[in-house]
């Protein structure tokens, strides 16, 4: 069987990029007999090495979301003549109508349209809104399976597209796998706190965020919070400083919370476990996920979670995790006294960690997703 991967996403450090990248690793172990043809961006074509003979590296230049994708990948497809395509994400060219698998990781999008989520003007964002979506429509009514990573995740598209008892029983639903980054990360006695820390004006005990900060991410209704949180606590927010975060790091200087609010920018992998293994909790007050990576990360660090209560966490998290109220700050505030100075309610989320865990295995879901290809044949 031919089966080619859009993994134009591998190496770009975002969520969907490790997705693929996991996938087709774990492929790797178990797939000796299938044909795998893997498109990969010519950016990133050193992040990625083939490592079995029925593995090809396929190298185009080719950016997602724009025009020349609805183009160029249907003819490269149509080159390779595969008997399945696997799109990832929901950037399914239009005219493309041969078997595909799509993976959808949620509707952030459709849930919560907003200019503030974009550069572009009002009038750009409006028609690149719709653009997308008429393309993940396409990719939901076109597609032979969809794959999306919670229940949760599978409801929405149920509701927000209509679908009929036959088009539900394509929507499947297969849990992503939990980075291990604990094993991967430098020792945290071997590295110089003073250094590390007193570079970015940490010197105090810390809450930590990692992720973006789209505003779907509810970073601005966290920092408000932390304004009226009067304990000697900082709070550390790990992410690329792009355009967001520059917005956000107005907003602090605007509330005067330089020192109470740390801005670290990008942390490569193999120093983050010094974050985790330092920090007293993780915060997580997204406002829509669809699978929900960093506070699973961080219970791997045996971290103490605080998240949102809504979308898919509760149901990837259950009971490893304590939820608040993402738009209540007094919620917040209450709940965060708790994770911080319960030491009870700290062991127990600890303890409980470990069982949801052993849940998710990149290998776990590789072997799932293989089954699903086979279905093809």
């Amino acid at each position: 069987m031919k089966i080619v991967i859009d993994a134009r996403f591998l190496g770009t450090g975002t969520g969907i990029g490790r997705y693929v990248e996991q996938l087709i690793l774990n492929l790797e172990k178990i797939d000796l007999e299938n044909e795998y043809f893997i498109l990969i961006n010519q950016a990133n074509k050193e992040k990625y090495r083939p490592a079995r003979s029925n593995f090809k590296k396929i190298i185009v230049d080719i950016p997602w979301y724009g025009l020349m994708e609805q183009i160029k990948i249907p003819l490269v497809l149509k080159k390779i003549k595969p008997d399945l395509v696997h799109f990832p994400h929901f950037n399914v060219p239009f005219f493309y109508n041969q078997p595909f698998v799509v993976s959808i990781h949620d509707l952030i999008l459709t849930k919560y349209p907003s200019p503030r989520a974009t550069t572009l003007s009002p009038i750009k964002y409006f028609f690149k809104n719709l653009f997308y979506r008429i393309i993940i429509n396409h990719a939901v009514q076109k597609s032979q399976v969809v794959i999306t990573m919670a229940n949760f995740t599978r409801n929405e598209i149920i509701n927000e597209f209509h679908l009929g008892e036959t088009q539900k029983q394509k929507i499947r639903v297969i849990y992503e796998g939990v980075t291990k980054l604990k094993e991967n990360c430098v020792d945290v006695n071997l590295w110089d706190h003073a250094c590390l820390f007193g570079r970015q004006g940490i010197n105090q005990k810390f809450v930590l965020y990692l992720g973006n900060a789209y505003p779907h991410k509810n970073l601005e209704f966290l920092i408000k919070a932390w304004q009226n949180f009067k304990k000697d606590y900082q709070l550390v927010l790990i992410g690329k400083k792009d355009y967001f975060y520059q917005n956000l790091e107005k907003k602090i200087k605007e509330l005067g919370l330089e020192k109470k609010v740390i801005l670290t920018g990008f942390v490569p992998d193999e120093k983050l476990g010094v974050f985790y293994q330092q920090a007293q909790a993780y915060v997580f007050p997204s406002l829509c996920e669809g699978f929900g990576l960093p506070p699973l990360e961080a219970l791997n660090f045996k971290l103490p979670v605080l998240v949102s209560n809504n979308s898919c966490l509760p149901e990837i998290l259950q009971d490893s995790a304590l939820y608040f109220n993402p738009q209540k700050e007094d919620d917040f505030l209450e709940k965060l006294n708790s994770i911080l100075f319960n030491d009870d309610l700290r062991e127990d989320l600890i303890s409980n960690s470990e069982k949801i865990l052993s849940k998710y295995s990149w290998f776990k879901m590789a072997r799932k997703i293989k089954d699903l290809y086979l279905e093809f044949r």
